[in-house]
C-alpha cells in the first residue's frame, strides 16, 4: 500500500536522494522546501512518481501550516515525516555572529518544531505514524568551527528522544539518523582540500567517505515495518567515525 511520505529540504544532497529512494519504493512523496527552480531535478522526480512540491519557508510557522494543510488535503494524511532540512555555516565559536547562530537554530530546530507539530497532531488522531529526524555526528562530538551547528543537531537528537516518549503511547515511532561526512553541498565545508578528504577517510573505520544513498537506506529502514520496535534512537551512519 502506498504511503504518504513528507520530506523537508528535498531539493539537493541527502534530501534529493531521499526523494528518489521513497519514490522508487512506490510511496507518494511530498516535499516541503523553498520554491523549485526551473532546472530542479527533484521536481522532475516528483512529477514522474506522482509526488508534489509544497513551497514554504521552513522558518515561518504560517507558511508551514498552510503547506501542511494543502499537503494533507491534496495527498492525504502523512504516514512518514522526514525532517531533513538543515544548513551549516562554519565559523569559530569566538567569531560566531548572532545572525549565523539564529539562522541555524531557526532552520535546523525551529523548522523541525513548526513542521512536526501539525503533522504529529494528525498522526495522533489516527494513532499511527513514523518520524525520522536527520541530525548529524556533529550533534554527538565536538567539531572545530561547528559550535552552532553542533548545538542545533544535539537539540535534534534530544527532541527525538522527547518526541519518542510523548508520541509512543499513540503508536508513533520517532528516531534520528546521524550522518558523517559526505560529498554533498552540506558536507563540502568539511572537505575544502584533498588533504581534508584524506584526513576524514582515515577517521573512518572503513577508510572511505559515505554516500547519500547509504543514509537514505538507513532512513528507509527506520520508516519501514522492519523497525517497528525501534524508537528514540540516534543511529550513526559514519563509517565508524563515531561509534557511541
Amino acid at each position: 500500500m502506498s504511503r504518504v511520505v513528507a520530506i523537508t529540504g528535498g531539493n539537493r544532497g541527502i534530501g534529493q536522494t531521499l526523494v528518489n529512494k521513497f519514490s522508487a519504493q512506490g510511496d507518494k512523496v511530498a516535499v516541503l522546501d523553498a520554491a523549485p527552480t526551473p532546472d530542479d531535478e527533484t521536481e522532475e522526480i516528483l512529477k514522474d512518481s506522482g509526488g508534489r512540491y509544497f513551497p514554504c519557508d521552513i522558518r515561518d510557522r504560517l507558511q508551514v501550516n498552510v503547506a501542511v494543510s494543502d499537503m494533507e488535503r491534496e495527498m492525504g494524511p502523512v504516514d512518514v515525516l522526514i525532517n531533513n532540512v538543515g544548513i551549516l555555516r562554519v565559523n569559530d565559536f569566538i567569531n560566531i555572529t548572532e545572525d549565523e547562530w539564529d539562522l541555524m537554530f531557526d532552520v535546523n530546530v525551529k523548522g523541525l518544531l513548526f513542521v512536526t507539530q501539525p503533522v504529529a497532531r494528525s498522526m495522533i488522531a489516527r494513532q499511527q505514524g513514523t518520524i525520522v529526524n536527520i541530525a548529524s555526528m556533529a550533534g554527538k562530538i565536538g567539531m572545530v568551527g561547528q559550535g552552532a551547528y553542533g548545538a542545533t543537531k544535539a537539540a535534534v537528537i534530544q527532541l527525538t528522544k522527547v518526541l519518542a516518549l510523548e508520541l509512543g503511547p499513540h503508536n508513533i515511532r520517532v528516531n534520528s539518523v546521524c550522518p558523517g561526512i559526505f560529498f554533498t553541498e552540506a558536507g563540502m565545508p568539511n572537505l575544502p582540500s584533498l588533504g581534508a578528504r584524506r584526513e576524514w577517510k582515515d577517521k573512518s573505520a572503513l577508510r572511505r567517505l559515505g554516500t547519500p544513498d547509504e543514509v537514505a537506506s538507513v532512513v528507509a529502514f527506520l520508516a519501514s515495518p522492519a523497525a517497528e520496535y525501534m524508537t528514540g534512537q540516534a543511529l550513526n551512519v559514519t563509517g565508524g567515525m563515531v561509534m557511541d
